[in-house]
């Protein structure tokens, strides 16, 4: 379960369409921690469901500097559910989602790196970069209502803190 944090950055929805009938949306996102190496910015920062249930990122999210380290901790909030919080080496993503390969092929195809070192520069998505979801679409109710995110890293450069809130409901009809 803790290789999915990175999954939920990417997968916290906002402003929807609906997949099997249902709907996400971020709530609120922010970087915490002035000079982070990983920048979310100010505002655009979405990733979209269509009806066809794929997932893809609208936006940019920005590494300010090279870095070769990234240890940190993960703190992930689902009421009623007992908190899911651990720590983990950022820099061997490759090797803990191999046995995870609709993870890893996701995080692939939107240019998350999985491994260090790691170049300054943006991370992008666009619509040509859909991800399915189609077979996971029956398991969107385990997901419902509201979560919270929030992921804490130390580099060999500086720090990075990001913490997100987003919500998955029913489309309602009528």
């Amino acid at each position: 379960m803790k290789y999915l944090v990175p999954l939920y950055f990417l997968a916290a929805l906002q402003s929807c369409a609906a997949c099997n009938g249902w709907t996400a949306k971020i709530t609120s996102y922010k970087t915490c921690v002035n000079n982070s190496v990983i920048q979310l910015p100010s505002d655009g920062l979405e990733v979209l469901l269509d009806k066809d249930c794929n997932v893809y990122l609208k936006g940019c999210v920005e590494i300010t500097k090279d870095y070769k380290t990234a240890k940190g901790a993960y703190l992930l909030r689902k009421p009623p559910l007992p908190e899911l919080d651990g720590e983990m080496d950022f820099c061997s993503l490759d090797k803990k989602l191999k046995n995870i390969p609709d993870a890893m092929k996701a995080l692939e195809l939107l240019g998350v790196p999985t491994h260090c070192p790691v170049k300054a520069g943006k991370i992008c998505g666009s619509p040509s970069k859909k991800i399915s979801v189609m077979k996971y679409k029956n398991q969107l109710g385990m997901a419902a209502g509201n979560s919270e995110v929030k992921v804490e890293i130390d580099h060999d450069v500086g720090k990075s803190c990001y913490e997100l809130s987003f919500n998955v409901n029913r489309a309602k009809k009528g």
